[in-house]
């Protein structure tokens, strides 16, 4: 544990200690340097009282370079702070080192920012999740308070602040959360085999298409097929636990993982690579009563999560097709419909 020098050198304009962040703040990080500096940068502007730092270990002694320069941005902490770190040997990979980060986290802060390295939040993100972390600290209902807003139009006029949410899936790019709610996360979705196909768990999706690849991605999830993900698991425990999340109505992080350093981010490819950030005016305005807003849920899952129209084609003609014949046909197909176009 160490603390800032208190001797400012070049960058954000610097916040007073009247405002300074009694929130803490976790950055989880790699071998992104630049992103990653960019993700420090936001964070030393907000001047944190606490501030915990995870970094994964490399996994040759070649990438061992870049984690040690991103663990050099440590020495960034310039304002009176209390830094915690977590800095991994070995390699655990994404999914295995995000757990061991919040759980670290969660074990020692009842509440908490977290931040993952190419997550770059503006400044208004600070104040929006300190506010309803305070004001929902004791409403099991709210899961945790999201910072970005895809579907956000910068220069709309709002009459609230932010909206309920039951329906995204993954992209948690700058959020807050509670320990209790991270005390109900489990990795491995032990309780997947006995809900899935249930009359409840189908009575929940807004449509039969969100309803297809909720199972596909949580079914993945559960086997291994997509191995790398810690945040679909989470939405599975949410779900399953009947909570909520928090959207603020202008999004409020900018995710820098579309230059292609990214895990779950194509560049040029994912359709929820958008530019869309801005600022939230204070004091927030806040909705009278806690009402998930299915209708942008639904609008939110057609525009960003439903699959392609190739691979609901390429899905079909699997489901109707023997397992050899499949293996066959199935990359046929796929190539026809990537050139026919989605």
């Amino acid at each position: 544990m160490t603390f800032g020098n208190g001797n400012p050198s070049s960058g954000p304009v610097r916040t007073t200690l009247q405002t300074q962040l009694r929130t803490p703040v976790l950055i989880t990080a790699f071998s992104r340097y630049d992103t990653t500096r960019k993700v420090f940068e936001a964070v030393r502007s907000a001047c944190p009282a606490k501030l915990y730092f995870a970094c994964d270990g490399p996994r040759n002694a070649k990438e061992r370079e870049r984690t040690d320069q991103v663990r050099s941005l440590v020495e960034l902490v310039d304002w009176p702070c209390e830094v915690h770190t977590l800095l991994h040997d070995k390699n655990m990979g994404l999914k295995k080192a995000m757990v061991a980060n919040l759980n670290w986290f969660f074990e020692c802060e009842p509440e908490g920012i977290v931040l993952e390295d190419d997550t770059e939040p503006v400044p208004s993100f600070f104040r929006f999740c300190e506010d309803l972390l305070e004001r929902y600290r004791d409403d099991k209902r709210i899961w945790w308070i999201l910072g970005n807003n895809l579907m956000a139009d910068p220069s709309s006029m709002i009459s609230e602040s932010y909206y309920f949410s039951e329906h995204g899936y993954g992209a948690p790019w700058g959020w807050a959360g509670w320990r209790r709610s991270w005390a109900l996360y489990d990795v491995e979705m032990k309780a997947w085999p006995s809900v899935r196909r249930t009359k409840e768990w189908n009575a929940f999706f807004l449509s039969r298409s969100e309803r297809i690849e909720a199972d596909f991605i949580f079914e993945a999830t559960w086997d291994g097929r997509i191995p790398t993900t810690w945040a679909f698991q989470n939405d599975f425990a949410r779900i399953y636990n009947k909570g909520c999340t928090i959207i603020p109505e202008r999004n409020l992080v900018r995710n820098l993982g579309f230059d292609g350093t990214g895990t779950n981010t194509v560049q040029g490819v994912d359709r929820r690579d958008v530019d869309n950030v801005s600022e939230l005016s204070f004091p927030l305005v806040h909705p009278q009563e806690i009402v998930i807003d299915n209708a942008r849920d639904l609008v939110y899952f057609n525009r960003f999560i439903r699959p392609p129209f190739f691979r609901r084609v390429r899905t079909s003609v699997k489901n109707l097709l023997p397992n050899k014949l499949d293996e066959v046909i199935t990359p046929y197909v796929s190539k026809l419909l990537r050139r026919i176009g989605e």
